[in-house]
Protein backbone atom coordinates (compact mmCIF):
# COMPACT_ATOMS: atom_id res chain seq x y z
CA UNK A 1 0.00 0.00 0.00
CA UNK A 2 1.77 3.55 -1.00
CA UNK A 3 1.33 6.01 2.24
CA UNK A 4 0.77 9.82 1.53
CA UNK A 5 3.47 9.92 4.48
CA UNK A 6 5.97 7.92 6.14
CA UNK A 7 7.21 9.00 9.52
CA UNK A 8 10.71 7.56 10.59
CA UNK A 9 10.88 7.27 13.91
CA UNK A 10 8.24 7.01 16.84
CA UNK A 11 9.83 9.13 19.60
CA UNK A 12 7.90 12.32 21.18
CA UNK A 13 8.67 13.90 17.26
CA UNK A 14 7.73 11.46 15.29
CA UNK A 15 4.23 10.63 16.65
CA UNK A 16 3.42 14.48 16.97
CA UNK A 17 4.29 14.97 13.22
CA UNK A 18 2.07 11.53 12.58
CA UNK A 19 -0.79 12.51 14.66
CA UNK A 20 -1.01 15.74 12.92
CA UNK A 21 -0.88 14.42 9.52
CA UNK A 22 -3.30 11.36 9.99
CA UNK A 23 -5.94 14.15 12.06
CA UNK A 24 -5.95 15.66 9.00
CA UNK A 25 -6.82 12.92 6.70
CA UNK A 26 -3.71 11.55 5.35
CA UNK A 27 -2.33 7.96 5.22
CA UNK A 28 0.38 7.85 7.30
CA UNK A 29 2.74 5.10 8.58
CA UNK A 30 5.44 5.48 11.36
CA UNK A 31 8.26 3.25 10.68
CA UNK A 32 9.94 2.43 14.03
CA UNK A 33 13.72 0.25 14.91
CA UNK A 34 12.53 -0.50 18.73
CA UNK A 35 9.85 -2.87 19.68
CA UNK A 36 8.43 -0.15 21.79
CA UNK A 37 7.45 2.87 20.54
CA UNK A 38 8.84 6.63 22.97
CA UNK A 39 12.24 6.88 21.72
CA UNK A 40 13.78 8.73 24.42
CA UNK A 41 10.78 8.91 26.41
CA UNK A 42 11.29 5.04 28.55
CA UNK A 43 9.22 4.80 31.60
CA UNK A 44 9.87 1.83 33.99
CA UNK A 45 7.66 0.40 36.73
CA UNK A 46 9.38 -2.40 38.01
CA UNK A 47 12.83 -0.69 39.49
CA UNK A 48 10.97 1.35 42.12
CA UNK A 49 7.14 0.64 42.45
CA UNK A 50 6.44 3.61 41.33
CA UNK A 51 6.80 5.22 37.45
CA UNK A 52 10.52 6.29 36.58
CA UNK A 53 11.83 7.53 33.68
CA UNK A 54 14.65 6.06 32.45
CA UNK A 55 15.02 8.50 29.83
CA UNK A 56 13.08 12.08 29.74
CA UNK A 57 11.61 12.77 32.91
CA UNK A 58 10.28 16.66 33.80
CA UNK A 59 8.17 18.45 31.82
CA UNK A 60 9.81 21.84 31.87
CA UNK A 61 7.65 24.41 31.90
CA UNK A 62 4.20 25.70 32.77
CA UNK A 63 2.58 26.56 29.53
CA UNK A 64 4.32 24.08 26.73
CA UNK A 65 2.26 22.45 24.73
CA UNK A 66 2.66 18.76 26.45
CA UNK A 67 0.24 19.98 28.76
CA UNK A 68 -2.98 19.52 26.21
CA UNK A 69 -1.57 16.28 25.73
CA UNK A 70 -1.35 15.47 29.55
CA UNK A 71 -5.58 17.04 29.44
CA UNK A 72 -6.55 14.88 26.64
CA UNK A 73 -5.04 11.55 28.23
CA UNK A 74 -6.55 12.59 31.70
CA UNK A 75 -2.98 12.70 33.68
CA UNK A 76 -1.61 14.39 36.31
CA UNK A 77 1.53 16.02 37.07
CA UNK A 78 3.36 17.10 40.45
CA UNK A 79 5.16 20.19 40.48
CA UNK A 80 9.02 20.18 40.89
CA UNK A 81 10.97 22.55 42.61
CA UNK A 82 13.92 23.90 40.50
CA UNK A 83 15.28 26.37 42.98
CA UNK A 84 13.75 26.33 46.52
CA UNK A 85 14.33 22.37 47.39
CA UNK A 86 17.94 22.66 45.84
CA UNK A 87 21.18 21.49 47.60
CA UNK A 88 24.33 22.60 46.55
CA UNK A 89 27.79 20.62 47.23
CA UNK A 90 30.38 22.83 48.78
CA UNK A 91 33.25 20.07 49.26
CA UNK A 92 34.41 18.65 51.69
CA UNK A 93 31.39 16.84 52.93
CA UNK A 94 29.35 20.17 53.59
CA UNK A 95 26.05 20.84 51.21
CA UNK A 96 24.20 23.75 51.78
CA UNK A 97 20.54 24.68 51.32
CA UNK A 98 18.81 27.01 48.88
CA UNK A 99 19.20 29.54 51.46
CA UNK A 100 22.35 29.92 50.28
CA UNK A 101 21.83 31.51 46.64
CA UNK A 102 20.12 35.03 49.18
CA UNK A 103 22.89 34.59 51.84
CA UNK A 104 25.97 34.84 49.44
CA UNK A 105 26.30 37.89 47.25
CA UNK A 106 28.37 36.19 44.39
CA UNK A 107 25.61 33.60 44.11
CA UNK A 108 22.77 36.06 44.09
CA UNK A 109 23.01 36.73 40.37
CA UNK A 110 22.55 32.84 39.86
CA UNK A 111 18.12 32.83 39.45
CA UNK A 112 18.91 35.69 36.81
CA UNK A 113 21.31 34.52 34.59
CA UNK A 114 18.96 33.31 32.23
CA UNK A 115 17.10 36.47 32.02
CA UNK A 116 20.64 38.13 31.62
CA UNK A 117 21.81 35.35 28.83
CA UNK A 118 18.32 35.90 27.03
CA UNK A 119 19.09 39.48 26.23
CA UNK A 120 22.83 38.44 24.66
CA UNK A 121 23.08 39.27 21.09
CA UNK A 122 26.86 39.43 20.78
CA UNK A 123 29.41 36.73 18.78
CA UNK A 124 28.96 33.48 19.10
CA UNK A 125 31.39 32.68 21.92
CA UNK A 126 31.08 29.88 24.27
CA UNK A 127 29.00 30.02 27.32
CA UNK A 128 32.04 29.59 30.00
CA UNK A 129 33.35 32.80 27.85
CA UNK A 130 29.75 34.75 28.91
CA UNK A 131 29.77 33.38 32.27
CA UNK A 132 33.64 34.87 32.54
CA UNK A 133 33.35 37.83 31.11
CA UNK A 134 29.66 38.76 33.02
CA UNK A 135 31.80 38.39 35.99
CA UNK A 136 30.30 35.14 37.81
CA UNK A 137 32.00 33.43 40.49
CA UNK A 138 33.53 30.38 40.51
CA UNK A 139 30.86 28.70 42.27
CA UNK A 140 28.05 30.53 40.61
CA UNK A 141 29.77 29.34 37.18
CA UNK A 142 29.54 25.62 38.52
CA UNK A 143 26.13 26.16 39.26
CA UNK A 144 24.65 27.61 36.39
CA UNK A 145 27.22 25.44 33.94
CA UNK A 146 25.36 21.89 35.66
CA UNK A 147 21.75 24.15 34.89
CA UNK A 148 22.45 25.44 31.68
CA UNK A 149 24.67 23.09 30.19
CA UNK A 150 24.93 20.17 31.56
CA UNK A 151 21.27 19.84 31.01
CA UNK A 152 21.95 19.76 27.47
CA UNK A 153 24.84 17.24 27.89
CA UNK A 154 27.71 19.90 26.92
CA UNK A 155 29.87 21.52 29.21
CA UNK A 156 30.47 25.63 29.55
CA UNK A 157 33.06 25.47 26.47
CA UNK A 158 31.28 23.16 24.16
CA UNK A 159 28.31 25.13 24.45
CA UNK A 160 27.20 27.86 22.68
CA UNK A 161 26.09 30.83 23.80
CA UNK A 162 24.25 32.56 21.02
CA UNK A 163 22.23 29.39 20.70
CA UNK A 164 20.79 29.47 24.17
CA UNK A 165 20.78 32.91 24.80
CA UNK A 166 18.70 32.54 21.25
CA UNK A 167 16.30 28.99 23.10
CA UNK A 168 15.69 31.16 25.95
CA UNK A 169 14.50 33.85 24.29
CA UNK A 170 12.01 31.75 21.85
CA UNK A 171 11.64 28.73 23.95
CA UNK A 172 8.25 27.64 25.57
CA UNK A 173 10.03 26.51 29.20
CA UNK A 174 9.79 28.47 32.52
CA UNK A 175 11.55 28.11 36.01
CA UNK A 176 8.44 25.31 36.95
CA UNK A 177 9.66 21.92 36.32
CA UNK A 178 6.65 18.58 36.97
CA UNK A 179 6.44 15.11 36.54
CA UNK A 180 4.40 13.13 34.99
CA UNK A 181 2.37 10.69 38.08
CA UNK A 182 1.17 8.06 35.82
CA UNK A 183 4.20 8.11 33.83
CA UNK A 184 5.68 9.84 30.67
CA UNK A 185 5.45 7.02 28.52
CA UNK A 186 1.10 7.31 29.30
CA UNK A 187 1.32 10.67 27.36
CA UNK A 188 3.17 9.64 24.04
CA UNK A 189 0.66 6.48 24.19
CA UNK A 190 -1.94 9.29 23.91
CA UNK A 191 -0.48 10.56 21.23
CA UNK A 192 0.28 7.59 19.20
CA UNK A 193 -3.63 5.99 20.13
CA UNK A 194 -4.40 4.64 16.54
CA UNK A 195 -1.61 5.84 14.49
CA UNK A 196 0.13 2.98 12.15
CA UNK A 197 3.04 2.34 13.54
CA UNK A 198 5.26 -0.30 12.33
CA UNK A 199 7.12 -2.00 15.33
CA UNK A 200 11.01 -3.45 14.64
CA UNK A 201 11.11 -1.69 11.39
CA UNK A 202 14.50 0.19 10.80
CA UNK A 203 14.89 2.10 7.87
CA UNK A 204 17.92 1.80 5.87
CA UNK A 205 18.07 3.30 3.01
CA UNK A 206 15.33 6.18 1.87
CA UNK A 207 15.77 7.36 -2.15
CA UNK A 208 14.40 10.14 -2.65
CA UNK A 209 13.16 13.00 -5.18
CA UNK A 210 11.02 15.80 -5.44
CA UNK A 211 7.59 14.22 -5.67
CA UNK A 212 8.06 10.78 -3.28
CA UNK A 213 10.51 8.73 -2.09
CA UNK A 214 11.14 4.72 -1.28
CA UNK A 215 12.30 3.64 2.17
CA UNK A 216 13.62 0.30 2.46
CA UNK A 217 13.43 -1.20 5.92
CA UNK A 218 14.29 -4.75 7.63
CA UNK A 219 10.81 -6.14 6.36
CA UNK A 220 10.56 -4.52 3.17
CA UNK A 221 10.51 -1.24 1.21
CA UNK A 222 7.26 1.58 1.52
CA UNK A 223 6.44 4.64 -0.77
CA UNK A 224 5.19 7.65 -0.20
CA UNK A 225 4.63 11.22 -1.64
CA UNK A 226 6.55 12.58 1.31
CA UNK A 227 8.82 11.33 4.23
CA UNK A 228 8.93 12.70 7.91
CA UNK A 229 12.47 12.21 9.33
CA UNK A 230 12.40 12.75 12.78
CA UNK A 231 15.70 10.12 13.76
CA UNK A 232 17.80 11.41 16.41
CA UNK A 233 20.80 13.84 15.40
CA UNK A 234 23.44 10.63 16.63
CA UNK A 235 22.14 8.03 13.84
CA UNK A 236 22.09 10.66 11.20
CA UNK A 237 25.79 11.67 11.89
CA UNK A 238 26.50 7.88 11.83
CA UNK A 239 24.84 7.10 8.39
CA UNK A 240 22.83 4.68 10.24
CA UNK A 241 20.71 5.34 7.24
CA UNK A 242 21.86 5.76 3.98
CA UNK A 243 20.20 8.77 1.42
CA UNK A 244 20.22 8.68 -2.25
CA UNK A 245 20.68 10.97 -3.32
CA UNK A 246 22.83 12.28 -0.58
CA UNK A 247 21.46 15.11 1.54
CA UNK A 248 22.06 19.01 0.29
CA UNK A 249 25.56 20.09 1.52
CA UNK A 250 24.06 22.69 3.88
CA UNK A 251 22.58 19.71 5.81
CA UNK A 252 25.56 17.13 6.30
CA UNK A 253 27.62 20.41 7.35
CA UNK A 254 25.09 20.83 10.17
CA UNK A 255 25.33 17.58 11.48
CA UNK A 256 28.87 17.33 11.52
CA UNK A 257 28.46 21.14 13.60
CA UNK A 258 25.88 19.89 15.35
CA UNK A 259 26.39 17.29 18.58
CA UNK A 260 25.06 15.18 20.30
CA UNK A 261 27.09 13.63 22.98
CA UNK A 262 26.68 11.05 25.68
CA UNK A 263 24.03 10.72 28.39
CA UNK A 264 23.26 8.49 31.54
CA UNK A 265 21.19 7.98 34.59
CA UNK A 266 21.87 6.15 37.38
CA UNK A 267 18.69 5.17 39.80
CA UNK A 268 20.04 4.54 43.04
CA UNK A 269 17.13 2.44 45.69
CA UNK A 270 17.61 2.88 49.38
CA UNK A 271 15.31 0.97 51.97
CA UNK A 272 14.03 4.92 52.84
CA UNK A 273 15.49 8.04 52.40
CA UNK A 274 18.45 9.54 54.31
CA UNK A 275 18.42 13.28 52.21
CA UNK A 276 16.14 16.08 53.70
CA UNK A 277 12.69 15.58 52.78
CA UNK A 278 12.35 18.97 50.82
CA UNK A 279 15.40 18.53 48.56
CA UNK A 280 14.56 17.80 44.79
CA UNK A 281 17.82 18.48 43.50
CA UNK A 282 21.44 18.43 44.29
CA UNK A 283 24.09 20.16 42.47
CA UNK A 284 27.21 18.32 43.36
CA UNK A 285 30.97 17.96 40.95
CA UNK A 286 32.69 14.97 40.16
CA UNK A 287 31.45 11.95 37.87
CA UNK A 288 28.13 12.70 38.95
CA UNK A 289 27.03 16.43 38.93
CA UNK A 290 23.69 16.63 39.58
CA UNK A 291 20.97 14.40 41.28
CA UNK A 292 17.24 14.23 42.19
CA UNK A 293 14.54 12.64 43.94
CA UNK A 294 11.16 11.31 42.72
CA UNK A 295 9.36 12.09 45.19
CA UNK A 296 9.51 12.89 48.84
CA UNK A 297 8.30 9.40 49.34
CA UNK A 298 10.00 7.35 47.64
CA UNK A 299 13.75 6.12 48.40
CA UNK A 300 15.02 6.98 44.70
CA UNK A 301 17.74 8.56 43.72
CA UNK A 302 18.40 9.85 40.06
CA UNK A 303 21.61 10.49 39.34
CA UNK A 304 22.43 12.59 35.68
CA UNK A 305 25.48 12.36 33.56
CA UNK A 306 26.43 13.98 30.36
CA UNK A 307 29.28 15.04 28.36
CA UNK A 308 32.74 14.15 29.29
CA UNK A 309 31.54 12.47 32.97
CA UNK A 310 29.33 10.08 30.58
CA UNK A 311 32.28 9.30 28.24
CA UNK A 312 34.57 8.64 31.17
CA UNK A 313 32.28 6.10 33.12
CA UNK A 314 30.80 4.45 30.01
CA UNK A 315 33.51 1.73 29.75
CA UNK A 316 33.63 1.05 33.30
CA UNK A 317 30.01 -0.61 33.05
CA UNK A 318 27.33 -0.89 35.67
CA UNK A 319 27.99 -2.47 38.54
CA UNK A 320 31.35 -0.08 39.10
CA UNK A 321 29.04 3.30 37.97
CA UNK A 322 26.59 2.13 40.78
CA UNK A 323 30.26 2.13 42.90
CA UNK A 324 31.14 5.39 42.18
CA UNK A 325 27.67 6.59 43.02
CA UNK A 326 27.21 5.38 46.35
CA UNK A 327 31.10 6.55 47.06
CA UNK A 328 29.82 10.41 45.65
CA UNK A 329 26.63 10.04 48.31
CA UNK A 330 28.77 8.48 51.26
CA UNK A 331 31.23 12.23 50.54
CA UNK A 332 28.09 14.38 50.80
CA UNK A 333 25.81 12.11 53.24
CA UNK A 334 28.19 9.54 55.54
CA UNK A 335 27.38 6.15 55.92
CA UNK A 336 23.78 5.98 55.53
CA UNK A 337 23.69 5.31 51.52
CA UNK A 338 25.93 2.44 51.94
CA UNK A 339 23.88 1.41 54.80
CA UNK A 340 20.60 1.42 53.21
CA UNK A 341 21.23 0.56 49.64
CA UNK A 342 19.01 -1.81 48.07
CA UNK A 343 19.30 -1.61 44.11
CA UNK A 344 21.02 0.40 41.26
CA UNK A 345 20.01 0.47 37.64
CA UNK A 346 22.21 2.08 35.06
CA UNK A 347 20.82 3.92 31.23
CA UNK A 348 23.36 4.46 29.18
CA UNK A 349 21.62 6.45 25.64
CA UNK A 350 24.96 6.52 24.38
CA UNK A 351 24.99 2.91 24.16
CA UNK A 352 21.25 2.57 22.87
CA UNK A 353 21.84 1.65 19.36
CA UNK A 354 18.84 4.22 18.00
CA UNK A 355 19.80 6.97 19.98
CA UNK A 356 23.24 6.68 20.29
CA UNK A 357 23.49 9.89 22.62
CA UNK A 358 21.23 12.29 24.90
CA UNK A 359 20.37 15.34 23.52
CA UNK A 360 21.46 17.98 20.83
CA UNK A 361 23.95 20.74 21.90
CA UNK A 362 25.26 23.52 19.05
CA UNK A 363 28.88 24.33 20.13
CA UNK A 364 30.59 27.93 19.81
CA UNK A 365 30.48 29.09 16.02
CA UNK A 366 27.38 26.86 15.29
CA UNK A 367 24.69 28.82 15.91
CA UNK A 368 21.84 28.23 13.51
CA UNK A 369 22.76 25.06 12.19
CA UNK A 370 19.71 24.09 13.57
CA UNK A 371 17.61 25.97 10.99
CA UNK A 372 19.68 23.89 8.50
CA UNK A 373 19.11 20.53 9.72
CA UNK A 374 15.32 21.54 9.79
CA UNK A 375 15.03 22.66 6.55
CA UNK A 376 12.88 20.54 3.89
CA UNK A 377 14.19 18.83 0.60
CA UNK A 378 12.73 17.19 -2.11
CA UNK A 379 10.17 14.61 -0.79
CA UNK A 380 11.97 14.92 2.64
CA UNK A 381 10.83 16.93 6.08
CA UNK A 382 12.77 17.08 9.05
CA UNK A 383 11.91 16.67 12.73
CA UNK A 384 13.04 16.12 16.45
CA UNK A 385 14.32 17.91 19.37
CA UNK A 386 18.12 19.07 17.35
CA UNK A 387 15.77 20.38 14.82
CA UNK A 388 14.09 23.26 16.83
CA UNK A 389 14.83 26.87 16.30
CA UNK A 390 11.34 28.25 17.80
CA UNK A 391 11.69 26.54 21.24
CA UNK A 392 13.68 24.69 23.50
CA UNK A 393 15.65 21.78 21.97
CA UNK A 394 15.99 18.65 24.41
CA UNK A 395 12.99 18.63 25.71
CA UNK A 396 9.94 16.55 25.24
CA UNK A 397 7.74 19.59 24.14
CA UNK A 398 10.08 20.72 22.00
CA UNK A 399 10.09 17.30 20.04
CA UNK A 400 6.43 17.50 20.28
CA UNK A 401 6.42 20.53 18.33
CA UNK A 402 9.26 19.82 15.94
CA UNK A 403 7.07 16.94 14.62
CA UNK A 404 4.01 19.32 14.33
CA UNK A 405 6.14 22.02 12.51
CA UNK A 406 7.08 19.38 9.97
CA UNK A 407 3.66 17.79 9.39
CA UNK A 408 2.56 21.30 8.84
CA UNK A 409 5.03 21.68 6.27
CA UNK A 410 3.67 18.49 4.27
CA UNK A 411 -0.26 19.91 4.30
CA UNK A 412 1.38 23.28 3.16
CA UNK A 413 3.14 21.74 -0.09
CA UNK A 414 0.96 18.34 -0.68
Amino acid sequence: MRHDVLVLGAGAAGLAAARTLADAGRRVAVLEARARIGGRVWTDRAFAGVPLERGAEFIHGSAVGTWAWLRRARLTAEPFSTWAGRRIALGGGRVAGAWLLCLRPDLRPVERAEARLAAYHGPDISLAEWLAAEGFSPLARHILEIRLAHACCATADTLSAADLAHELRVGRSDERNFHVVEGYDRVLACVAAGLDIRLNTPAVAVRWAADGAEVETARGAFTARRVVVALPLALLQAGAVRFAPPLPEAKQRAMRLLRMPPAMKLHLRFSEPFWPRKMTFLTADGPIAVWWTVRPDVPVLTGFITGPRAARLAPLGEEEVIERGLAALTGLFGPAPRRLFVAGMLTDWAADPWARGGYSSAPPGSFGQRAALAAACGALHFAGEATLTDDNPATVHGALHSGERAAREVLAVD
